[in-house]
């Protein structure tokens, strides 16, 4: 039920990329301005996660969950503003579905974190893949719905939040608090040296070329003359590689590890996305993005499990930080991009997307070796 709440919430969070072309066409805006919208919407739903994390630390009822599902769909209201000097009312559409998507993700994973009886890989897995195939399909549907109907298509999709308040309502979700999770929480650390600021260093140029791909896969690929309902789907397949791709994930790290998983995804992500990129210009190369997605999508959720580990903050404020703050910083980095991207074209910096896997994963092998020399030097005599 609550990897279904993350399913409703993130499909807000996905339908901008997919419908920007038409939006950029029906209100006469250029590729910056339109990107400008997309950013602060996903700036806000990320950017606040780490500033509420940790509010409501004692409370067990999901305030926010509610209010979350609710205030989301109202990006879907871009139907209603006017054609002419619609500027300002979408950077306030975008800033009130991004606090609502935000505030809904640190309550669903403090949720998640009272399912005890459920494996910590497992149960994030879960949660994730909810998020990435409800993002996924996000696409798809609103490029499908717009293309039909135009933006007022995007009014059904506004009935998601009741359902999924009634689905809270039913099962009678509570969350985890701070002290019930802080003892064991503790005991983790103990046996886990990792900081909490090397994991959050090596997700950043992977979120960085995943949001790259996420938020101009799209519109390249309507410049390069296919429909809107295409992008859409590449979208979702890249999504739905993400989703598939973490449960396989999870079940090898918790044999293998999840440090050492997570570093594998990483580098193997690269010549999934160079092949694409080669064979962009065919249909037929979408599946290659599945494959993608596996790697990517699962890299990061592997990391979000590392996390709940680490040592530093405390367990709301880490959640905060690696699925709302790695985002936005992600995104402070593409909106300084899309000037680049107008001038140079956004195939260019799609190009650019490997890149950051590459970092990410060089520097996750650093802080593999060198958690592999503290292991031996701890050893006791």
């Amino acid at each position: 039920m609550l990897a279904s709440v993350h399913f409703f919430i993130d499909v807000f969070a996905s339908m901008m990329p997919a419908i920007l072309p038409a939006v950029l066409a029906d209100f006469s805006l250029s590729l910056s301005k339109g990107g400008l919208v997309m950013a602060v919407l996903y700036l806000t739903c990320n950017g606040v996660q780490p500033l509420t994390g940790h509010l409501r630390a004692n409370k067990r009822w999901p305030l926010f969950l509610h209010i979350g599902l609710i205030l989301g769909s109202v990006i879907c209201l871009l139907g209603i503003l006017p054609k002419e000097g619609a500027f300002g009312g979408m950077i306030l559409l975008a800033v009130v579905s991004g606090f609502g998507i935000a505030i809904v993700h640190p309550e669903g994973l403090r949720g998640v974190h009272r399912l005890r009886r459920i494996k910590p890989a497992v149960s994030t897995a879960v949660f994730m893949a909810g998020g990435f195939l409800g993002y996924a399909s996000g696409g798809v549907v609103s490029a499908f719905l717009v293309s039909r109907f135009g933006l007022r298509g995007l009014y059904p999709l506004m009935l998601c939040p009741i359902v999924g308040i009634i689905l809270v309502l039913l099962l009678r979700v509570r969350l985890a608090v701070e002290r019930t999770v802080y003892y064991k929480d503790a005991a983790q650390q103990v046996k886990n040296w990792l900081p909490f600021w090397s994991i959050l260093l090596m997700a950043m140029p992977a979120a960085v070329s995943t949001t790259i791909i996420a938020s101009l896969l799209p519109m390249v690929l309507n410049e390069l003359g296919f429909e809107l309902t295409f992008g859409g789907l590449s979208a979702t397949v890249f999504g739905l590689g993400g989703a598939i791709g973490s449960f396989i994930w999870a079940h090898v790290a918790h044999k293998k590890g999840e440090l050492k998983c997570s570093v594998a995804a990483l580098f193997l992500v690269i010549p999934f996305l160079v092949l694409y990129l080669i064979l962009i210009h065919s249909r037929m190369a979408i599946w290659i993005l599945f494959g993608a997605g596996f790697c990517a999508i699962s890299a990061y959720i592997l990391m979000i499990t590392l996390s709940r580990q680490a040592k530093g903050f405390t367990l709301g404020q880490r959640m905060g930080f690696m699925v709302g703050g790695t985002w936005a910083l992600a995104y402070i980095v593409f909106m300084a991009l899309l000037p680049a991207a107008e001038r140079f074209g956004s195939d260019v910096i799609l190009k650019f997307s490997p890149l950051g896997y590459l970092l990410s994963g060089a520097f996750g092998l650093y802080v593999m070796l060198k958690a592999r020399r503290h292991a031996h030097t701890n050893i006791p005599a």
